[in-house]
């Protein structure tokens, strides 16, 4: 397996210490944190509840596919963020998710401590973050809101917790799901896809990677569409997800996870092998 910490040339004790490493999650905001993480209403489940969509949960089981994944490099640039430099003080590493997502987290936290140098000490803050995209991100609003969560979160950082833990590298790493928009007039699909960014706050650098796709029912991606999109953004920031949609009116769906229903593969095993497949930026 190819570590996503290979070629990071990080500065490791002599000899591992002995106090254990934490993961803590925060769930408290000041004031400024929470007025750039404003979000408008939710749209009431009731309403996208209609006949025309009800179906049973055999009649949608495996009428997807899985797509492969897009190549980032193209797609995707390497986006760039905006903070003061964060002081070290140690050699331990500490890894921000700014998700309240607990499959996330724990596919993230996974990858890190599986794949750490030895020696290494790696420490996970979850930092809940918005993603500032909307409910229902398309296109390139994919990588907006994995960038914006990172930037929120590591703005919202209290410069205690590295000291404390005695810190000399900080990443952070972000999933975002989004759904690539077809071309108008064509039979092409949409396609759900999941993105990882993971951005070395120390180093100011940055990796993306793309997991496989899964097409989406068009009927109930099109229902989500018509519920609209924050102004000023090319309707890419949807107010209505597509997962909100499937589970109102399909019994037995998982809004986080229906493409283990439409394409037999979870989103989380997608994620996964997207996870595996990202080296460290150092």
């Amino acid at each position: 397996m190819t570590s996503i910490f290979q070629d990071c040339n990080l500065q490791l004790p002599e000899s591992p210490r002995q106090r254990p490493p934490f993961q803590c999650y925060l769930t408290g905001f000041p004031e400024t944190f929470l007025a750039i993480n404003r979000r408008p209403k939710k749209i009431k489940m009731s309403k996208l509840a209609t006949p025309s969509l009800t179906a049973t949960i055999e009649s949608l089981r495996n009428t997807e596919r899985i797509i492969q994944k897009p190549d980032t490099r193209a797609t995707h640039p390497n986006p760039s963020f905006s903070h003061s430099d964060f002081p070290q003080h140690g050699n331990d590493i500490l890894l921000v998710i700014p998700t309240a997502n607990k499959d996330k987290t724990r596919i993230l936290t996974e990858a890190f401590e599986r794949q750490k140098p030895p020696g290494a000490t790696v420490h996970v803050l979850v930092l809940p973050a918005d993603s500032n995209v909307g409910e229902q991100p398309y296109d390139e609003a994919g990588a907006e809101g994995a960038r914006n969560r990172i930037q929120n979160a590591l703005q919202s950082l209290n410069e205690s917790v590295l000291v404390e833990r005695e810190i000399g590298t900080i990443m952070a790493a972000s999933i975002e799901n989004f759904i690539q928009r077809p071309s108008e007039g064509t039979d092409v699909k949409p396609v759900d896809y999941g993105l990882v960014m993971v951005y070395n706050a120390t180093t100011r650098r940055a990796v993306t990677a793309m997991s496989r796709g899964v097409t989406v029912p068009r009927a109930y991606y099109e229902f989500a569409r018509s519920f609209g999109a924050e102004r000023g953004h090319d309707g890419m920031y949807g107010r209505v997800t597509v997962g909100e949609v499937l589970e109102a009116n399909v019994e037995g769906v998982d809004r986080a996870d229906w493409h283990a229903v439409v394409a037999g593969v979870s989103r989380y095993e997608l994620l996964e092998d997207a996870v595996e497949g990202i080296s460290v930026p150092c």
